[in-house]
């Protein structure tokens, strides 16, 4: 299990908004703040960071995969995150080519990550 994880941004009030309203149907919310950085925290203990870089950093995307507990948390996932800036990257759906059980939607957040929320069980 990954303990934590940070998410370089350049524009850090609206990546901040939209990874609060995007993870919060996956349970995660607003934990302890720093200036440029902000935690979301999860009941299972596992954290996500936005942190803040220089405007002129050169910040290659990620990909982050987070566990959901439901079809509904995938989809309220999707529907927030295109709601607050994302972008759509795969509505939600089964994946089958990733695994029978592969029920996944993907978002690219305003600075470009792919962000999905996954069940695969």
């Amino acid at each position: 299990m990954i303990n934590h994880l940070t998410i370089k941004v350049k524009d850090f009030e609206r990546e901040t908004a939209f990874y609060e309203a995007a993870l919060a149907p996956l349970g995660y919310t607003k934990g302890v703040a720093f200036p440029g950085v902000q935690q979301f925290a999860h009941a299972d203990g596992s954290s996500v960071f936005v942190s803040t870089v220089a405007a002129d950093a050169v910040i290659a995307p990620m990909h982050v995969a987070f566990d959901a507990p439901d079809t509904d948390a995938v989809a309220a996932f999707h529907a927030v995150g295109i709601a607050n800036g994302g972008t759509d990257n795969g509505e939600p759906g089964p994946r089958p080519h990733y695994g029978p059980n592969y029920y996944a939607a993907f978002v690219h957040d305003p600075e470009g990550n792919n962000i999905e929320a996954v069940i695969n069980s």
